[in-house]
């Protein structure tokens, strides 16, 4: 006798699944941003949409337990809707999470965000010195990453709204003497993206000591901004990045949640 499950039995598993992968992507996302630098002290987090809700997936206040992001795992990661308010998760969101929502709210195409402190971004921030698209790797970012003039925590909506406007369309903002935000439409593109960004400001600032700096011409963001081209800028590398992640598939891991995150091409949500 064959049994078969209501609709939307087999609907809510499907997203149950569906979340899941996502949980541990976004751990991965912490544990590779964590062990390349991207933040010091590992005090930084990336979001992610939960698709066809208005959900957001983000991590949970470990830092006040005194861990480091490498270990992040699927249990450190907290569910709260778009407005903010926690609806799941063992311990409360970062209070920085309406950086993320605000942006997302106006911004539907961004489906994950990297809010880190990388030392040479952040240190254009500090000076007041937009950063420029130079090198291969800063096309993304022309004409220029926008500067947020108010250096406090983004925890409240209208804080995040100031975000939300200063960014605009652009990939990345810096938050003058705080760090940066990082947009993308996948968790992976996100990562890429945060790393790209403080690449071409480390190659910035390098530049800026030899002699006036010359950004990318528009012919080549062009290029670098549509068809292959735009693929292969995050396809080709994610590999590379997924390597750094000490769960990473041929590496031992410490819990068995996040050791399935596995590498790979990056996926879109």
């Amino acid at each position: 006798m064959t049994v078969h499950s209501p609709a939307h039995a087999n609907a809510k598993m499907t997203l149950e699944t569906e979340v899941l992968a996502l949980r541990r992507r976004l751990a991965k996302a912490h544990r590779i941003l964590t062990a390349g630098g991207i933040w010091p002290l590992t005090k930084g987090h990336v979001s992610a949409r939960i698709p066809g809700t208005d959900k957001v997936l983000i991590l949970g206040h470990i830092h006040s337990e005194g861990r480091s992001l490498i270990d992040t795992d699927v249990d450190d990661i907290v569910t709260v809707d778009i407005d903010g308010i926690w609806l799941e998760g063992r311990i409360e969101p970062v209070d920085e999470r309406f950086l993320h929502l605000e942006i997302m709210k106006a911004r539907p195409e961004v489906t994950s965000i990297v809010h880190a402190h990388p030392t040479y971004a952040t240190a254009f921030g500090i000076a007041g010195v937009n950063i420029l698209p130079v090198g291969n790797r800063g096309g993304i970012f022309a004409p220029q990453v926008p500067i947020l003039d108010f250096d406090r925590q983004i925890d409240t909506p209208e804080r995040g709204q100031m975000a939300r406007d200063a960014i605009g369309d652009s990939v990345a903002l810096v938050l003058k003497n705080h760090g940066v935000a990082v947009c993308g439409d996948s968790i992976e593109n996100a990562t890429i993206a945060t790393f790209a960004l403080e690449e071409t400001a480390q190659l910035h600032w390098i530049a800026a000591q030899v002699g006036p700096v010359q950004k990318i011409s528009t012919g080549e963001v062009r290029s670098v901004l549509t068809g292959a081209r735009k693929e292969e800028f995050y396809s080709h590398v994610w590999g590379h990045y997924a390597q750094l992640d000490p769960w990473h598939e041929g590496k031992s891991s410490r819990r068995g949640g996040g050791g399935s995150a596995g590498g790979g091409a990056p996926s879109q949500q």
